[in-house]
């Protein structure tokens, strides 16, 4: 335990403490102590900076609310209607998860420019929608499509948990279904709505790349993106970018806060779990679901990708048909010309080996966490979802300051080993999660069991725990593995000289106007990315789940 919380301690906590001194002593790194928050004052003195802050918060609230319009009505016809082609409904959920938000926007951006697909396929598109995308509610569409999906897949799985005796009893009695909706599934379900909602909000308020691609263009500054700006653009302002990264991360506290106290503090059970029935859909009802399944399907994939694939293939457009070409794919996958096969080899690597590390971490804490208590588990608990709470953008700007630091006696920054460290600090907490999840299946009789007879603990996690955890830490493997290859902020604030990965390939090539090959590595990326995944499903996933009945 202690080598687990010296572990989150570097990982970690080291890089937080960098960032928030560096932000009240701007000097800090050279030894002085001058100008104590000197980079607050400048923050607020600053033009634009209060509008910036004001706009990322409103942005990710709505963000918020509309992921809860989207992913609430998914969640409910997939777990208590009888609505056929659920697969459908479902795929509709996972694909946008697996889809960089950045990649979503530069979609967009090329459907609805002036001269875009949206003008050259309909021969014109209408000013006020274009000047209504391209705006706070454009911009705030586009990640709701991205995030709505985490809402629809925790509501279905609340709703499978939660019996439905007690909306038969109120209904016996003459409740309506609106009311029945209100007053029995709206507080059992508040739990699922509120964290995947919160998952949304930080998603969304420590997101780069859709105000780096979107905000511009719709006139709409956001902290994120000024941080970048701040970090990478001549002259370099550390010291205003660390105090705005703190502001960030305090706006995240908020939206943390709040949710513990919307749900105070308790758990909602409706009893024990039987059979739940599902609703009959009249006709009506069932014509409006599928449209409402068939806009979410068009909006989050058919457009992004029709889009995506088209782009990547056409040469140019002429007055009739476009011109067809796999140019782009060529240069993708040769190494001139920026090194697309570099950047998807180094993708590649990266990630599997940041999923290894955070699984076999990841689901060791996670263990100590819930297995033990004292000091040093409450310790590691905290650690552990601090990376959660943080925003990414701001955890990458911690590590910048953490390693590229005058003491650090050992070449990491500005290496390939700053990116590994990157994706193990920003997505560690995702293995946790699912390793919490997966442990708290297991029965405790079944490892007190093995320790009786005279196992180590050691022994009891290799032979017991571990087999039965598997299923969870597979799943924790493949969620880490997805979320490294479509990874954007650490990629373009970390990366060294001479290296690329998938995510800043396709940010770079998109910014110097090389669209349509950014497209060509997207498409490759998210292909090479499922077909991994079906590969170690079948190569990992086929072992059965064994029971955990004593």
């Amino acid at each position: 335990m202690l080598l687990a919380v010296a572990f989150l301690l570097v990982l970690v906590g080291y890089p937080v403490v960098m960032l928030l001194l560096q932000s009240i002593w701007p000097d800090v790194f050279d030894g002085r102590l001058d100008d104590f928050l000197a980079p607050y004052g400048r923050m607020f003195s600053t033009p634009g900076i209060p509008e910036m802050l004001w706009n990322s918060f409103r942005w990710a609230a709505a963000t918020t609310v509309g992921s809860w319009l989207l992913g609430i009505p998914c969640g409910y016809l997939l777990a208590r209607t009888n609505l056929r082609g659920k697969a459908f409904l479902r795929l509709s959920l996972l694909v946008p998860i697996m889809t960089p938000p950045y990649i979503l926007a530069i979609c967009y951006v090329l459907i609805m420019q002036p001269a875009g697909l949206a003008d050259r396929t309909l021969g014109g598109m209408p000013e006020a929608i274009r000047a209504t995308f391209f705006s706070f509610w454009g911009v705030t569409l586009v990640m709701a499509l991205a995030g709505y999906g985490y809402v629809g897949l925790a509501t279905e799985a609340a709703l499978r948990g939660l019996s439905t005796r007690l909306e038969d009893a109120a209904q016996s009695l003459g409740a309506t279904w609106s009311r029945r909706a209100w007053t029995i599934l709206l507080p059992l379900l508040l739990p699922a709505i509120l964290n995947s909602g919160l998952l949304v909000f930080l998603d969304a308020i420590s997101n780069f790349g859709v105000p780096a691609v979107l905000g511009p263009r719709a006139n709409l500054p956001l902290l994120p993106a000024e941080i970048y700006y701040l970090l990478t653009s001549w002259p370099i302002d550390i010291p205003l970018a660390t105090a705005l990264s703190t502001l960030l991360l305090v706006l995240a506290v908020i939206g943390v806060l709040l949710s513990r106290w919307l749900l105070g503090g308790r758990e909602v059970h409706s009893g024990r779990t039987t059979m739940s029935r599902q609703l009959e859909l009249p006709r009506w009802a069932t014509c409006l679901a599928w449209a409402f399944a068939l806009m979410l399907f068009v909006l989050s994939i058919g457009l992004p990708y029709g889009t995506m694939v088209l782009v990547s293939l056409v040469d140019r457009w002429g007055e009739g048909m476009p011109t067809w070409t796999l140019d782009h794919y060529r240069l993708v996958f040769s190494e001139k010309d920026g090194g697309g096969l570099g950047a998807l080899w180094t993708s590649l690597w990266l990630s599997l080996s940041a999923a290894a590390i955070c699984c076999i971490v990841g689901g060791m804490i996670a263990w100590m966490v819930l297995r033990r208590t004292g000091t040093l588990a409450r310790v590691l608990d905290v650690l552990g979802l601090l990376p959660r709470v943080l925003p990414k953008i701001v955890m990458a700007v911690a590590l910048i300051l953490a390693w590229s630091a005058p003491w650090i006696g050992i070449p990491i920054y500005n290496t390939w080993a700053i990116l590994l460290i990157a994706y193990v600090a920003l997505y560690m907490s995702d293995a946790l999660r699912l390793g919490d999840t997966g442990l708290r299946q297991i029965s405790e009789r079944l490892e007190y069991a093995g320790a009786s007879l005279g196992a180590s603990p050691l022994r009891v996690f290799r032979t017991i725990t571990f087999p039965l955890l598997r299923p969870a830490m597979f799943a924790a493997f493949l969620t880490t593995f997805v979320v490294c290859m479509r990874d954007l902020v650490a990629s373009v604030l970390l990366m060294p000289a001479g290296m690329q990965t998938t995510g800043s390939y396709i940010f770079s090539q998109f910014e110097q106007g090389e669209v349509a090959v950014a497209m060509a590595m997207a498409s490759t990326t998210i292909i090479l990315s499922v077909v991994i995944l079906m590969l170690l499903r079948l190569r990992l996933g086929r072992a059965p789940t064994p029971s955990t009945n004593a």
